[in-house]
């Protein structure tokens, strides 16, 4: 009797672990983005992004770029052109930077501005 005792308690642990469901925990992957421009212009017939470090991979990583000086056919000028986009843990952060970023108008002497630096960072958290 201890057989047959045993017997239905292996098969009831056996359709057990058949039947039930089978907890799987997927790591979930991060994926980044993130551009940087450090000037864009648009008028008509002209387009440009000038220091744009172009997308983030959705893997992560560092991307960098920079323009010593630039003047576009004096509309505007600007010099020290910088851009960064990164990737890494939880976050994404990208920043640009200009100087001496001048700009006129048809002609008419604009503002003239000694720096203007742009910052912007994204993140999770999980707990």
């Amino acid at each position: 009797m201890n057989t047959k005792k045993n017997s239905a308690i292996a098969i009831c642990l056996m359709a057990i672990l058949v039947f039930s469901p089978v907890a799987t925990f997927a790591q979930a992957t991060t994926t980044f983005s993130g551009e940087a421009v450090a000037l864009r212009a648009n008028a008509p017939g002209i387009s440009l992004a000038l220091s744009d470090t172009g997308a983030l991979p959705s893997s992560g990583g560092n991307l960098s770029t920079s323009v010593a000086s630039v003047n576009v056919l004096g509309l505007a000028s600007a010099d020290a052109l910088k851009s960064t986009s990164s990737g890494s843990g939880t976050s994404s952060q990208s920043q640009s930077s200009v100087a001496n970023l001048t700009v006129n108008a048809l002609h008419v002497k604009g503002p003239s501005i000694d720096i203007v630096v742009a910052s912007a960072q994204s993140g999770i958290t999980c707990s």
